[in-house]
């Protein structure tokens, strides 16, 4: 791993910077000259100018985000390997071939039938098997060792997902603990319950409230409001016309030792009593994140989230050339001797295609032009009833591996690396909260985090607190661009083959979307993974009804770290939020500005950009979600692409 550990970045006596009060209305904001600083004028109109699509992929950048569909057989292949290195001790483990022949044999009997239940396809043959044993052996636990023996956690997870338990010392997780605790012990009426939750999700610090609202957010640079991207005016998708979140700015040392917040934090800057309470505790943890985040961008700058291990050899051509029906007892006389090949280290070749009887051979045409192919009739189709029988297996010869394809960690280059950069990064704070009169949590929607606006690339989530709760997991996705060629729809009968080797949907109607993967949310874990994956929080529920039960986790989401992001921070607009405008009263009547007479004082005060009063806030927080939810349920960025298989 480039990076540093939990001990590399924070050092056991480590001990907190002093956050001392703000003496000026520029320590207060943040704020200070950058003469770097450039912003694009038209007449007194400062303008947000997002980066275009360049250094890394973001899931809203139109087609160039949609990935290749993966086979059924890398989606089995991929699942087994994150599983096996999720067990405790697993670099020991997989040197046990018959636990690891138990494994398999238990993955194989717990293989999803294919194709929504429709069909029962072969898993599991010489090629899977020693493909995954040896990408394990010779790849992922070299690796991995190497880690630990320089005393570094994180492990890869699911391919672009990263992953590291015990995150930080128990005595930084408390401090967490103690320091969110004050904002939860606060009257009733004056939790945030997120809307639509069922007061279930209680946001203690969420970005949609008083974020950057073009044409009413000062710049405090100019003095004049923030204006929509220009994108906008090309009604460019991806973007929000009225509504951006605001990110802070987080300094990473040249070492990766130390991160300084380098201007307020949006909704956790109330006083300087909270930030002298939080920031400390927050900087301590980013800079664990940082490794973390490293190998996700550079993961994504190899294109790891793209990267197949399986490709189907039928290319383009996804017909039945011929069904091999392979009964169970068959199959189970094989299967057995190829575990005994495996652990008895003998080659691997036994043969589930051998001499066995063949279907009709429906479309064995090597032209879809061919006339034949006009020709074929459904009646000459055979046992096509079989086809729904959980005892028969439908084997297909339609997919291969490639051998010289596995797996490699990314390479964390200089210009990828966090270290020595500033970060533009935006903070999360959420409660899941369930009692016995809600026990049970229903689970997230799909969705990727924020707009092109924010240009999110990477989200960090730290499981710091969990109490009296089922074990649940975050579950990815992909919008996939490789479907068939839909103008020759008329070709495309319900026999297609697409459906069996990419184990999509076969319905007349279906959006091209593909599971990934999941992770388990661990207490005490921290998971860093693209937004290039949709995600989802798996539905979960109290252990003991008659008790309350919680999760509790700190987001980091990080912006695109190109040079070319302009994205606005908190260095460039002031605190909207009333109350730090009070606070901001008060400290320049305790300054040098309180010697003034009162009508200069007045006058300088007017200056100040104005507050969004929270009414008008919750108000802003409304339209945002519907504008959002709108229109990731419409995007074919989000939802995919719409395809039908023809049933005549």
């Amino acid at each position: 791993m480039e990076g540093h550990s939990a001990e590399d970045a924070l050092g056991e006596n480590a001990a907190p910077e002093a956050h001392s009060p703000p003496d000026s209305f520029n320590e207060f904001t943040g704020l200070s000259p950058r003469p770097e600083d450039e912003f694009d004028l038209e007449g007194s109109k400062v303008r947000h100018a997002p980066p275009p699509p360049g250094t890394y992929p973001h899931p809203l950048d139109g087609k160039l985000s949609f990935a290749e569909a993966m086979t059924y057989k890398e989606t089995y292949v991929r699942s087994f390997s994150a599983a096996v290195r999720n067990k405790p001790n697993w670099t020991e483990k997989i040197l046990d071939k018959v636990l690891f022949a138990k494994w398999l044999r238990e993955a194989q009997e717990q293989a999803p039938l294919c194709d929504g239940g429709r069909h029962r396809v072969l898993t599991w043959d010489e090629d899977d098997v020693g493909y995954v044993y040896n990408e394990l052996v010779n790849v992922y636990k070299p690796f991995v060792e190497k880690l630990r023996e320089s005393g570094k956690r994180l492990e890869p997870d699911i391919d672009g997902v990263w992953r590291e338990d015990e995150f930080i010392d128990e005595d930084l997780r408390m401090e967490l603990i103690n320091a969110v605790a004050t904002l939860e012990n606060v009257p009733d009426d004056e939790k945030d319950w997120h809307p639509g939750s069922h007061k279930q999700v209680l946001d203690l610090v969420h970005p949609s409230l008083w974020p950057i609202i073009y044409g009413r957010s000062i710049s405090i640079k100019t003095g004049e409001p923030i204006q929509r991207p220009r994108e906008m005016e090309a009604d460019e998708q991806g973007f929000s016309a009225k509504f951006c979140w605001l990110p802070s700015e987080f300094e990473v040392s040249d070492d990766g030792k130390r991160t300084e917040i380098k201007s307020y934090i949006n909704n956790l800057a109330a006083s300087d009593r909270q930030k002298a309470l939080f920031y400390p505790i927050l900087e301590k943890i980013f800079t664990k994140f940082v490794p973390l985040f490293n190998h996700v961008l550079g993961d994504l700058r190899m294109g790891k989230h793209d990267f197949k291990r399986v490709f189907a050899t039928a290319g383009k051509k996804w017909w039945f050339d011929g069904l091999t029906k392979l009964s169970n007892e068959n199959h189970q006389s094989k299967w057995d001797k190829l575990l005994a090949q495996f652990i008895n280290g003998e080659a691997l070749d036994v043969n589930f295609l051998e001499q066995l009887p063949r279907a009709s051979k429906r479309f064995a045409s090597e032209d879809l032009g061919d006339p034949e192919f006009e020709g074929c009739d459904d009646s000459d189709d055979e046992d096509i009833d079989e086809r729904g029988n959980p005892d028969i297996y439908e084997v297909r010869d339609s997919m291969g591996i490639y051998v010289d394809r596995k797996w490699e960690p990314p390479e964390i280059t200089d210009d990828i690396k966090l270290e020595g950069k500033t970060a533009k990064v935006i903070v999360k704070l959420a409660n899941i909260v369930l009692t016995p009169n809600k026990p049970r949590y229903k689970g997230g929607s799909w969705h990727v985090e924020a707009m092109l606006n924010e240009r999110i690339i990477a989200t960090g989530i730290y499981y710091y607190d969990q109490e009296n709760i089922t074990d649940s997991n975050l579950l990815f996705r992909r919008t996939v661009g490789n479907v068939p060629n839909w103008e020759d729809a008329e070709l495309l009968e319900q026999n297609s083959d697409w459906p069996i080797v990419f184990n999509m949907s076969s319905e007349s109607r279906s959006w091209a979307v593909q599971n990934v993967g999941h992770i388990a949310t661990k207490e005490k874990r921290a998971i860093a993974f693209p937004n290039i994956y949709q995600h989802r929080v798996k539905p979960f529920r109290l252990l003991d009804p008659t008790k309350p039960g919680h999760r509790k986790i700190l987001v980091f989401f990080l912006c695109d770290p190109s040079t070319s992001n302009e994205l606005p921070t908190t260095k460039d607009i002031a605190p909207q939020q009333p109350e730090s405008r009070a606070q901001a009263h008060d400290l320049f009547r305790r300054g040098p500005m309180g010697q003034l007479p009162e009508e200069v004082f007045e006058m300088i005060e007017k200056m100040i950009p104005p507050v969004i009063e929270k009414e008008e806030a919750l108000e802003c927080r409304k339209q945002l979600m519907k504008e959002r939810s709108s229109f990731a349920n419409s995007s074919t960025m989000v939802q995919g692409l719409c395809y039908s298989l023809c049933e005549h």
